[in-house]
């Protein structure tokens, strides 16, 4: 059984609803019936396309946390699995796809141009640590690099709102 909340806008009533859209918990005076589940006063006011790609405060932290935890463990991942098995620009693009899913889902499922962004950097950042030393000396080759393009556009995608 979930915890008890507290409603964002009458702190002393205890609550088990949260908004649909931002996660905030609702007391039954404030909450909104909608369409798509019970809202807030503030995003049930919003049609749902002004919504789409705006995003709050804690759901901006989230995917930024999300977007460095994944850059953080895609290191290992592209070290030590992704270049040491075939088919690497198919594996890098199934990786990039969970990647961008994990970060949208952390930031609230609200996917604007700030969490695409923070997805294609956080995929690219492991490869470009691995390819770090060719960068340096210059000799990059396609091997390195059509993964991560592959592994950046997959995580984008993953990420857009239609």
């Amino acid at each position: 059984m979930s915890e008890a909340m507290h409603c964002y806008r009458h702190p002393k009533r205890k609550t088990r609803v949260s908004c649909a859209t931002c996660g905030r918990p609702i007391c039954t005076e404030c909450m909104r019936p909608t369409d798509v589940g019970i809202k807030c006063p503030e995003d049930a006011r919003l049609p749902r396309s002004a919504r789409t790609g705006v995003m709050k405060t804690n759901q901006i932290l989230k995917t930024l946390l999300a977007g460095i935890g994944i850059a953080l463990l895609g290191i290992p991942a592209v070290y030590y699995v992704i270049f040491s098995l075939p088919f690497q620009w198919l594996i890098s693009a199934a990786a990039g796809y969970g990647a961008g899913i994990l970060i949208n889902r952390a930031g609230g499922r609200n996917g604007g141009p700030l969490a695409i962004v923070v997805c294609v950097v956080a995929t690219a950042v492991p490869f470009l640590v691995y390819l770090e030393p060719d960068i340096l000396a210059g000799t990059v080759s396609a091997f390195g690099v059509i993964p991560m393009v592959f592994a950046a556009v997959a995580a984008g995608l993953a990420n857009r709102r239609l």
